[in-house]
């Protein structure tokens, strides 16, 4: 019996993913018992057997100590291994990278949050018997902060990706730039609009379409600044799927200043839309694609110098370099 723990998943994009994992084990019909938490009720479709739970360190070991012996296998989904020894194959889906080193963040209270998970984590490692993640550029960072082998971490990348928006990849798009993301500290949200305010000082005034929500006044002000100074930027809000396939169909590229990703699935969807990206002269960049142009993403003039190389049409097509790997993952789980 499969054994899915995905408590400490409750945001969108590792439910969408888990969303996915659930509906190809059911079209499989591979016997699954999913773990998830208490905030996930009535969020996740067409589920065999689930169990909430309140996403707590104790409550979770008393609940791994009473798991049946018929348990073989147990997916991890949510970072973190198990926490207790089992005897079953456990494999860990591993995606934040801030759990191996501090963030680096001014509020006492975040970092001492951050210091807490890193800790949790480091206890409970040894009970994992493989890593799965998404792009050789978290397996380096597990090689380099856990001294993990290859043979430890299987790099299976897994996503789903709609036909209507893989579709536009063969239409016209527009003249304008996109970013899909909504705000936090390692976005760049900050210095991409410094940027546009840059490029229409140097005359040029594509419009930017970003998707920040209400919640971040003083981000949307220093738009809002940006915007009456001239910068062609346009913010949308939290807005559904369908509008999202809206902008990259209205857009030539994808502007990617982020920090730091485990795989960067607005990438992924960009290019699958036949958009080319603009992104941070990162290692996560280059793990999934040939990115069409490079920046400093610190840098708001290194942004608005890799757009305006761009607007030079001598820019390289950008390139996907990953594919679905959840057939793999299906093996994986149901041998």
């Amino acid at each position: 019996m499969l054994f899915i723990d995905s408590l400490y998943i409750n945001n969108s994009g590792g439910l969408l993913l888990l969303q996915y994992l659930i509906n190809e084990l059911n079209d499989r019909q591979i016997d699954y018992i999913l773990l998830a938490d208490l905030r996930c009720k009535n969020r996740i479709d067409n589920v065999k057997k689930v169990n909430y739970l309140e996403a707590s360190l104790l409550k979770r070991y008393y609940y791994y100590k009473k798991l049946g012996s018929d348990i073989t296998t147990v997916l991890c989904f949510g970072n973190i291994p198990p926490p207790i020894k089992m005897n079953a194959n456990v494999y860990t889906y591993f995606h934040n990278i801030n759990l191996l080193t501090l963030v680096e963040v001014k509020s006492f209270k975040r970092r001492a949050l951050s210091w807490m998970k890193r800790n949790v984590f480091y206890f409970f490692k040894h009970n994992t018997d493989f890593w799965i993640v998404q792009t050789t550029n978290t397996a380096n960072q597990l090689k380099k902060h856990l001294h993990e082998t290859n043979e430890r971490i299987k790099i299976l990348p897994f996503y789903n990706l709609p036909a209507k928006l893989t579709n536009l990849k063969n239409t016209k798009h527009g003249d304008d730039y996109v970013y899909i993301a909504n705000y936090t500290p390692s976005k760049g949200h900050e210095a991409l609009i410094e940027a546009w305010e840059i490029l229409h000082k140097r005359g040029i005034d594509k419009t930017l379409h970003l998707t920040i929500d209400d919640s971040h006044s003083l981000l949307l002000q220093k738009m809002l600044t940006a915007i009456q100074q001239g910068a062609k930027i346009k913010n949308h809000g939290f807005i559904p799927f369908n509008s999202v396939i809206d902008l990259y169909r209205l857009s030539k590229a994808i502007i990617y200043p982020s920090y730091n990703e485990s795989l960067g699935l607005g990438i992924i969807e960009a290019l699958s839309a036949g958009c080319d990206l603009i992104g941070s002269d990162l290692p996560f960049i280059h793990a999934v694609c040939k990115p069409s142009e490079v920046f400093c993403p610190y840098q708001a003039e290194s942004i608005a110098d890799a757009v305006m190389r761009y607007e030079n049409n001598c820019s390289q097509k950008s390139e996907l370099l990953i594919e679905n790997k959840i057939n793999d993952i299906i093996s994986l789980l149901s041998d």
